[in-house]
């Protein structure tokens, strides 16, 4: 079954919000996979990761291939993350640089055309970078409505649409609160103990920092003989099954000297959104990547200085590529 999207009416707000310009709170990563994201393998679950984040709008540079004025925000900051116990028992503390930018594309009608998203995790020997170029071929909702699309109000606050796993509260003009479960947490209640509690404060942002356009991807030719690779991050969220390795693929970055190739065909039967953690991103006013995959093909190749990923939509403009190292 091909991907869908539901189209959701929202009525307009006249009310004019301060934008954000700082976040800080804790997140308890009392799952795998959150410690995971933050390259934590090698540590149990439980771990506490602190944050102090600034928010700073962007003025980027009209890219080459845009038709309308792009626009984005950078958040930057420190995050501590404490509570880490290895698999000797040993316990520890890693502190961390922040700097996580998305830049993207909207039509005159405010809906998304294509989205650039840069996750820099800066935290010695667990560092890692991460760059994902998303185009649209269709999009459900405007800017103005996608806070609404993740999140319902309630007499306290707000609520997520998706169940009873995140609140946020206004605590002043300049301050909400924001509570939250991660999802698949088995010790956040979402009564009295939470996973995410977080301070959304707003104010002044300030000017626009100006910045270069996004760069271009680049066409690699793909070497015979190699190894098949992992299916990597897009791969896991998806049915697939192995195809012929391409001649050539595109990439954001460079790999390097090609080690392994892979390449697989979506069937469409598990194709959706992956919006991770979009009600929590929503409710404190951070952009959310969401990645529509539906029938297609996937292309990894792993090189010596990062593995690179695209997919390609049948029958329609969407792409999705993405780099890590």
């Amino acid at each position: 079954m091909a991907t869908t999207w539901v189209e959701f009416s929202f009525s307009d707000s006249e009310e004019i919000i301060d934008p954000v310009i700082s976040l800080d709170g804790y997140v308890q990563l009392s799952t795998r996979s959150s410690m995971d994201s933050l390259n934590l393998k090698q540590f149990d679950v439980g771990a506490k990761a602190s944050f102090e984040l600034q928010m700073t709008q962007l003025e980027p540079e009209k890219c080459e291939n845009c038709l309308y004025e792009l626009e984005g925000k950078r958040i930057t900051g420190t995050v501590v993350i404490t509570e880490l116990i290895d698999e000797q028992g040993r316990s520890g503390r890693i502190e961390a640089d922040l700097n996580i930018s998305h830049i993207e594309e909207r039509d005159s009608d405010g809906f998304l055309l294509q989205e650039w998203f840069v996750f820099d995790w800066d935290a010695g020997a667990s560092s890692f970078n991460q760059m994902i170029h998303v185009i649209h071929s269709s999009t459900p909702w405007s800017d103005e409505q996608a806070s609404s699309s993740f999140l319902i109000d309630t007499t306290t606050g707000s609520e997520s649409r998706t169940g009873p796993n995140l609140i946020k509260q206004e605590i002043s003009e300049s301050q909400e609160l924001v509570r939250a479960c991660l999802p698949d947490s088995f010790t956040c209640n979402g009564i009295s103990n939470w996973d995410i509690e977080m301070n959304v404060n707003r104010g002044n942002i300030g000017e626009s920092l100006v910045v270069q356009s996004p760069s271009g991807y680049s066409e690699i030719s793909i070497p015979n003989n190699l190894e098949f690779s992992d299916s990597g991050f897009l791969g896991s969220w998806v049915n697939l099954s192995e195809t012929d390795v391409p001649i050539t693929s595109n990439c954001l970055v460079n790999p390097g000297n090609i080690n392994s190739a892979g390449s697989w065909e979506i069937d469409g039967s598990g194709s959706g959104i992956i919006s991770p953690l979009s009600s929590v991103l929503s409710s404190a006013g951070i952009p959310v990547l969401q990645i529509q995959i539906g029938l297609g093909v996937l292309t990894v190749l792993e090189g010596d200085t990062g593995t690179c990923s695209q997919y390609i939509a049948d029958d329609s403009i969407a792409q999705i590529l993405m780099f890590e190292d």
